[in-house]
């Protein structure tokens, strides 16, 4: 008997700067494909997070070796999972169980298709990964349960970062020294190169350079005291609209204990009726 492909209904995803995706979908994860497919309208952080969940990427303190799993891509969808994967999956991506446990099911697949490396542990489980990708899965001994949802990313499933979609979210590596240098002789929490570049490409116009880095730090360190960090009550995780149609990702944890700004992006709605309702 052919199943019946479920019913056509509104994609309930987000583009990058939080629009709702006016798109329908027939797919079985949720997402119509064509949008950005955030499922929040601003990045999911997490209390020990500085950018993306890299704690997710766990294998536990078994000893791995290489083998082959044995497993065909067909036996992605006869294969059990475990609620504990589920769980997993849908606190660091944001959806529902059973969308959680079909998209662990097409991860799987295509882990197992496009010959992911598979090894096996001292204890009998096995694990399949993309090493360079950030994506894997921990198997039961006898190849029946999904154990285990492994990432390197924060909010982009697997369907989402093959597809090309970029992170919103970005911690302080990667900065380079003399742009930090510049930053923290204004700004007085550290803030991500991501935030940086952003604000002065979509708020500036500019690029950041050698040249003009002291100016732009300057600019923003003024635009974040007047607009942002006097509304930020160092709680662990804020998001705060600056009432020019930006919205600021600040966190605070044992990493950053004075707080770090981790991104920007463009709130999608009118500034001015903002600012103005701000002032009353």
């Amino acid at each position: 008997m052919i199943t019946p492909a479920p019913p056509r209904r509104p994609c309930p995803r987000y583009s990058a700067d939080g629009t709702p995706c006016s798109n329908t979908t027939t797919r079985a994860d949720g997402w119509c494909g064509r949008c950005d497919g955030y499922t929040t309208v601003t990045p999911a952080v997490t209390r020990n997070a500085t950018g993306p969940r890299r704690s997710e990427w766990r294998w536990g303190p078994d000893t791995w070796t290489p083998g082959a799993l044995g497993m065909d891509s067909d036996e992605a969808y006869e294969i059990d999972v475990t609620p504990g994967a589920v769980a997993t999956y849908g606190r660091v991506h944001a959806v529902m169980p059973q969308i959680a446990e079909t998209q662990i099911r097409s991860l799987l697949e295509d882990l197992i298709s496009e010959q992911a490396a598979t090894e096996r542990s001292s204890t009998g489980t096995w694990r399949i990964y993309f090493r360079k990708h950030g994506y894997g899965l921990v198997i039961s001994a006898d190849r029946s349960h999904v154990l285990r949802y492994c990432t390197r990313h924060a909010e982009r499933t697997w369907a989402q970062y093959r597809t090309g979609v970029t992170s919103r979210i970005s911690g302080s590596g990667g900065t380079a020294a003399w742009k930090r240098e510049a930053l923290s002789r204004h700004i007085p929490v550290p803030i991500s190169g991501k935030a940086l570049n952003l604000y002065a490409r979509h708020t500036l116009g500019l690029k950041v350079t050698r040249d003009d880095i002291d100016d732009i730090a300057q600019r923003l360190a003024t635009h974040l005291s007047d607009n942002v960090l006097p509304h930020w009550h160092r709680t662990a995780e804020a998001a705060i609209e600056d009432g020019h149609g930006n919205t600021w990702i600040l966190l605070r944890n044992e990493r950053f204990p004075d707080g770090i700004i981790a991104t920007v992006h463009a709130t999608g709605s009118d500034p001015h009726s903002r600012h103005e309702e701000r002032q009353r």
